[in-house]
């Protein structure tokens, strides 16, 4: 029979083996790059027309009426799922040089994207609530589109790119719809 201490270092030994495997290509993808399509309405003029669509008033259906706070729970649902992708990504094991590159860059386009998300954004969605027409709406937009939008679409191109030639590369079947 093993002793204590000698169990304990067994299952250490298997614990640190086990946690530092590469994940499949495979899932590394799916983790990495696909992930990315949690951004994909990033466009400020897209994601601004959809969350006015959770703040419209239906006069002859007052039960489908918005509460107040629709749209700012799709900002904040939004802030959530990148905050565990990222987390998930950053907790990935880079195996190869090709895996380094693209974990680098998916962690670059959350990190530049999730800000905005959780300032301009939330901030829009606040308005947006509060059925708000001001000329400051259409500001935190052209904010967005002027100084945030070229970064996030140069991180996604990137991205797709090594995505691609990775998939290519360990014969990952993907359909690519930029």
């Amino acid at each position: 029979m093993m002793k204590p201490l000698q169990q304990l270092v067994v299952a250490f030994v298997l614990l640190l083996t086990v946690s530092c495997q590469s994940a499949s290509p495979g899932e590394f993808f799916d983790q990495a790059v696909l992930n990315s399509n949690l951004i994909h309405d990033f466009e400020p003029r897209h994601f601004g027309k959809s969350l006015e669509q959770y703040t419209v008033v239906y006069p002859n259906h007052p039960e489908n009426n918005p509460k107040g706070d629709e749209a700012q729970q799709v900002v904040n649902n939004k802030i959530l799922s990148i905050e565990a992708a990222l987390k998930k990504i950053k907790d990935l094991n880079a195996g190869d040089d090709d895996q380094k590159a693209i974990k680098e860059n998916a962690i670059a386009l959350f990190e530049t994207a999730l800000p905005v998300y959780k300032n301009e954004y939330m901030q829009y969605a606040k308005l947006c609530d509060a059925k708000s027409t001001s000329p400051g709406k259409e500001a935190l937009l052209a904010k967005v589109e002027k100084d945030d939008l070229p970064k996030v679409d140069a991180l996604m191109g990137s991205l797709y790119e090594k995505g691609k030639a990775y998939a290519e590369k360990h014969d990952i079947n993907v359909k690519w719809g930029r």
